[in-house]
């Protein structure tokens, strides 16, 4: 049997597979430049959009801010006002506390379902008020209630209005209560 040499030269073929990888990747790269710039784009107009649509909100947050550190000033100041929180853990929404905020003191009355303890918990913020108000060296006091509508459970909210009830049928009180969830607050 007689081998045939066949002698095949892959030098051209070659070449020719590497023009055409190179043909593809810059090809590739021009569709990746197109494909970012259009990305980039959609982008900024989906931010200015979320911007304007969110103005008004972003505005209001900044409006709330600058109050509360006006507020927090006061406090500081002795201006007669009084900052009541009810506050929660994000992690157990059974461990709830009711912050008492004037003249830089902070006061905290514990909250908890046991009927006793609610009941010496609303003593305990009556006497807690009455003291800040009746300390106050101001003709009319202003509280602030503020707290977080979806965090907060209903009963807490009444036996804290109920407590700025009770102080305001003896003494001169600016109440203003504020729900940083609905952004909504009313002053009476």
């Amino acid at each position: 049997m007689k081998k045939n040499s066949i002698f095949i030269e892959l030098t051209p073929l070659l070449d020719v597979i590497l023009i055409l990888l190179f043909l593809i990747l810059v090809q590739s790269a021009g569709r990746v430049d197109a494909f970012y710039e259009e990305t980039r784009q959609a982008f900024e107009t989906q931010l200015d959009t979320f911007k304007a649509e969110h103005h008004h909100e972003m505005e209001y947050l900044r409006r709330v801010g600058a109050d509360y550190s006006a507020l927090r000033l006061g406090l500081e100041e002795d201006t007669g006002i009084v900052l009541v929180s009810i506050v929660s853990d994000s992690n157990d929404i059974d461990n709830r506390w009711i912050l008492i905020e004037a003249d830089s003191y902070v006061t905290q009355v514990d909250l908890c379902w046991n009927a006793v303890a609610r009941d010496n918990s609303a003593l305990e913020l009556n006497t807690a008020l009455a003291y800040k108000i009746q300390n106050a060296a101001n003709s009319v006091m202003v509280i602030v209630f503020r707290y977080d509508s979806s965090s907060i459970f209903m009963s807490d909210h009444r036996l804290v209005a109920n407590a700025i009830h009770i102080q305001r049928q003896f003494n001169q009180l600016v109440v203003a209560e504020l729900d940083t969830n609905n952004q909504t607050g009313g002053m009476s």
